[in-house]
C-alpha cells in the first residue's frame, strides 16, 4: 500500500526549506526511504532495470542530503552511490510528481601534498594521521605500506595524494600517487598505480589478490564508471563484471574475509558482501541460493562455496553481477584478479617507470624545500579540477600550504 504523497509548499514563489545530512544506516533500503519520505513507490518501480540495479547500490555510510521545506516535505534528496555518482530524488512541479535521476557528483579534486615528522613513541602512520586527521588515507597506507622500517623521532613520513571533496568534505577514498618513509637518513618508497601498490623496482608490495568466483560461459557486461563519453555525454555506468553461467553454478569467495551482507537487497535480488583486508569488499547478485553457511559475522576462506548462480532480482537472465569495492569506491573486478603476487614488466614496467620517476620527484621536491619552523607538519593543497567549471576553461589557479602550530 502506497502512502499519501505529500507535495512541496511555495511561499511568494519560493521554498522555505532547510536541509538535513546524514550517513545510510545499515540495512536501510531506497524503498524503504521512499515509504519514509511520502514518495509514491512508482518513483522506483517506472525506473529503468539499469537504474533500479544502481540504487540498489546505496552502501552503508554513504552520504545522504536532504532539503525539505517548513513542513517537512522532502523537496530534493542526493544519495551518493560513489565517489562519482549520485541519486537525484526531487520534486517536479510541472508533472506534480517526484522524479529521479543518476547525475555525477559535482565535487573538487585538490592534489594534496604533506610531509610530517615522527615523534616519540609513534610510528609513520600516527605522523600520517597527525598532520592529515584522515582516517581512511590512514587507512590505506597501513594496508599498503608493508616494509618493515626502524624509524625514530624526527625521522619524516611524506606523501602525495588525490582527494575529492564535496560541500568542503573529503568523499570515497584517496588516490595515493607516491609515499615515502624515513629511516638512517634514506626513504623508501611506495607508489600508487592502476589500484595497486609498487615499489621502485615495480614490484607489487601487497600479496592480496582475488580469483574468479564462478566458472562461466561468458563476461556478458564489464565494468564501466559511466563517466563523461567523448559523444554521447553522461552515461550509466555498471560498476561490477556480469559472468554469465547456467543456473545453480556454484559461486565460491573471491578471497578470505567475514560476511557483512546476505539476504536479499533491493534490484541486485539474492546477494552475498564479504569484507577482506586492505578495505576490498566484495559483492555477488542475482543468486539464486545462498549458502546456509553464508551468515553475517561468518569468516570465509578464499574458494569457500557461498551460493549458486541465478536470476534473482532485476536481471534479464542467470548471470554473476560481480562487485569490488575499495574504501567504498567501486572499481574493476577484472583489475584486481589474479593468481599471485605480481612483478611489472615489458611496456607496463616502463610506463611505471615514468610514471615513479616523475612522481618520485616530485615528492622529492617537496620534501627538500619544505620548512617546518618549529612545528612538526607542513601540508600543501592545490585545486586541480573544479566540476562546476567547464572542461574547455582556463588552468585553475588556486594553492594552499599550511603547517600546524605544535613546537616541538
Amino acid at each position: 500500500m502506497e502512502s499519501k504523497v505529500s507535495k512541496p509548499t511555495k511561499t511568494n514563489g519560493f521554498y522555505a526549506t532547510y536541509t538535513e545530512q546524514y550517513k545510510w544506516e545499515y540495512g536501510s533500503t531506497f524503498l524503504g526511504f521512499l515509504a519514509k519520505n511520502n514518495i509514491s513507490e512508482k518513483t522506483y518501480y517506472n525506473l529503468s532495470p539499469e537504474d533500479k540495479e544502481l540504487v540498489a547500490d546505496v552502501k552503508t555510510d554513504s552520504d545522504v542530503f536532504v532539503v525539505r521545506d517548513s513542513l517537512g516535505n522532502l523537496v530534493q534528496a542526493f544519495l551518493s552511490l560513489n565517489a562519482d555518482t549520485q541519486v537525484h530524488i526531487f520534486y517536479d512541479f510541472a508533472k506534480e510528481q517526484y522524479s529521479l535521476e543518476i547525475i555525477p557528483i559535482i565535487s573538487i579534486q585538490l592534489e594534496q601534498k604533506v610531509v610530517a615528522q615522527i615523534q616519540d613513541g609513534g610510528g609513520p602512520s600516527s605522523a600520517l594521521y597527525g598532520a592529515t586527521q584522515d582516517p581512511k588515507l590512514n587507512q590505506e597506507f597501513i594496508a599498503a605500506y608493508k616494509m618493515r622500517q626502524v624509524v625514530q623521532k624526527g625521522d619524516r613520513i611524506a606523501a602525495v595524494y588525490l582527494r575529492q571533496y564535496r560541500l568542503g568534505k573529503p568523499i570515497g577514498a584517496p588516490d595515493i600517487k607516491s609515499i615515502a618513509v624515513e629511516s638512517n637518513k634514506k626513504f623508501q618508497y611506495l607508489f600508487g598505480y592502476k589500484n595497486r601498490y609498487y615499489d621502485l623496482d615495480g614490484k607489487e608490495m601487497a600479496n592480496f589478490f582475488l580469483i574468479t568466483p564462478v566458472k562461466y560461459r561468458r563476461i556478458s557486461s564489464r565494468f564501466s564508471s559511466g563517466r563523461r563519453h567523448p559523444v554521447l555525454g553522461y552515461v550509466r555506468p555498471h560498476y561490477g563484471v556480469d559472468y554469465a553461467a547456467i543456473t545453480g553454478t556454484p559461486i565460491y569467495a573471491a578471497g578470505e574475509g567475514r560476511i557483512t551482507f546476505s539476504g536479499v537487497k533491493g534490484g541486485y535480488g539474492k546477494v552475498v558482501e564479504i569484507n577482506h583486508s586492505g578495505g576490498i569488499k566484495t559483492l555477488y547478485a542475482h543468486m539464486s541460493k545462498i549458502a546456509k553457511s553464508s551468515r553475517v559475522g561468518t569468516y570465509v576462506r578464499q574458494g569457500t562455496y557461498i551460493g549458486n548462480v541465478g536470476s534473482t532480482g532485476l536481471s534479464t537472465g542467470p548471470h554473476l553481477h560481480f562487485g569490488v569495492y575499495k574504501n567504498n569506491k567501486s572499481i574493476n573486478p577484472l583489475g584486481q584478479i589474479k593468481t599471485a603476487r605480481s612483478e611489472l614488466s615489458g611496456k607496463d614496467k616502463k610506463a611505471f617507470s615514468e610514471f615513479a620517476k616523475e612522481a618520485k620527484e616530485i615528492l622529492d621536491t617537496f620534501v627538500k624545500n619544505a620548512t617546518f619552523n618549529n612545528n612538526t607538519f607542513v601540508i600543501q593543497k592545490t585545486l586541480i579540477h573544479d566540476d562546476s567549471l567547464d572542461e574547455d576553461s582556463d588552468e585553475i589557479e588556486y594553492s594552499d600550504t599550511t603547517s600546524d602550530n605544535t613546537s616541538q
